[in-house]
């Protein structure tokens, strides 16, 4: 959820919007996967979870690079193999490698074959979105489990999450989606308050797409009756076997059994991401608190904020004459060329470059 405010480089402290007393009633860990998927499991991509262990953790946090041992040349190999005498000589931990968590690439691999060959990956709430460019495919698509741990490795948006996930005790998921090519016209934001869904916008804030005007009404009609029927239903749901052995959904280290619930998501306001297909079936893709760190896109929260429990619903598009830059050049740019102090750190890495050439 936080993807596109990231990209813009915003952050909670540029917005000062404080999480709402309603929100706070709401548990930080409700809008975690691995309390939420089982609930919906019938409603979202294919997902397998897998906890990471504090080994993996403190690697992804390591600066150092991948070693595809077995894949490379002879002379890339030889060179690994002395790099790993002179650590063993010289007293230092050896340098890991891929083939260093034997045990999570058999369950990444195991993942991959179930979620259909192709998946998406994420790192507790974030996804490697910043690190697409390391993919050969310039997607988070991975097919392996080598692909999935460069994107881990490379994306500074896995590391922040590690390190304040480490930091405070909490567990660390690796999330695998099946992966699917969903058109980004057909996903959307959705914004819940007083327990009724009260603002929808489309989640690509960079184009403009004219069938989202004139599927309008149908689009937010699919929306409503999703949220009414299934994330706030009241019914009991109880799927048959068959149902759930198609799912393949139980994470392996949260939940051995899925069990029929009447309790779905209990608080007045939060968000969520879902997807319409082309039958007009809605997916859930997401859920997460309704604030500051969560991108409001095309509304702003202060808009949000004023909405009471009788504002009508408001289905936002964006309009034909706007178009907003494309994240994926703010991925492009080094970390340390980000933010406010970009074009300062650009200057002093020119100075210094100047200065390495004089010599």
């Amino acid at each position: 959820l936080e993807d596109n405010l990231i990209a813009r480089g915003e952050t909670s402290g540029g917005l000062n919007r404080k999480l709402t007393k309603k929100t706070k009633k709401m548990s930080e860990s409700e809008f975690e996967i691995e309390s939420w998927i089982d609930k919906f499991r019938l409603h979202s991509p294919k997902t397998r979870l897998i906890l990471l262990s504090r080994e993996v953790c403190e690697y992804l946090l390591e600066d150092n690079l991948i070693v595809r041992c077995g894949e490379a040349d002879d002379d890339v190999s030889s060179d690994s193999e002395t790099d790993e005498s002179e650590d063993e000589s010289s007293g230092a931990p050896a340098t890991k490698t891929i083939d260093s968590f034997p045990e999570l690439k058999r369950e990444v691999e195991e993942a991959i074959q179930v979620l259909g060959g192709a998946v998406a990956p994420k790192v507790g709430s974030k996804s490697p979105v910043d690190a697409s460019w390391a993919n050969f495919n310039g997607q988070t698509k991975c097919k392996d489990f080598s692909e999935v741990l460069l994107l881990m490795k490379a994306s500074d948006r896995v590391a922040d999450d590690v390190s304040e996930r480490l930091s405070l005790g909490k567990p660390t998921f690796l999330i695998l989606r099946k992966w699917s090519s969903l058109h980004p016209s057909m996903e959307f934001r959705t914004f819940v308050k007083h327990r009724r869904v009260q603002a929808i916008c489309q989640r690509d804030d960079e184009q403009h797409y004219q069938h989202l005007e004139d599927d309008a009404q149908k689009i937010q009609q699919a929306i409503e009756g999703f949220f009414n029927d299934t994330v706030k239903g009241q019914g009991k749901v109880s799927p048959s076997l068959s149902d759930q052995r198609n799912a393949m959904l139980t994470p392996k280290h949260v939940n051995p059994f899925w069990l029929p619930t009447t309790e779905k998501m209990s608080g007045p306001e939060y968000v969520m991401d879902v997807y319409v297909d082309n039958a007009s079936r809605v997916w859930l893709i997401d859920l997460g608190p309704a604030r500051d760190t969560t991108d409001a896109l095309l509304f702003t929260w202060a808009e949000l904020d004023s909405l009471d429990a009788d504002s009508p619903l408001e289905f936002r598009v964006l309009a034909r004459h706007k178009r907003a830059p494309a994240k994926s050049l703010y991925h492009g740019i080094p970390y340390e060329l980000r933010g406010e102090r970009g074009s300062e750190a650009l200057a002093e890495a020119s100075k210094r470059l100047a200065e390495q050439r004089l010599g």
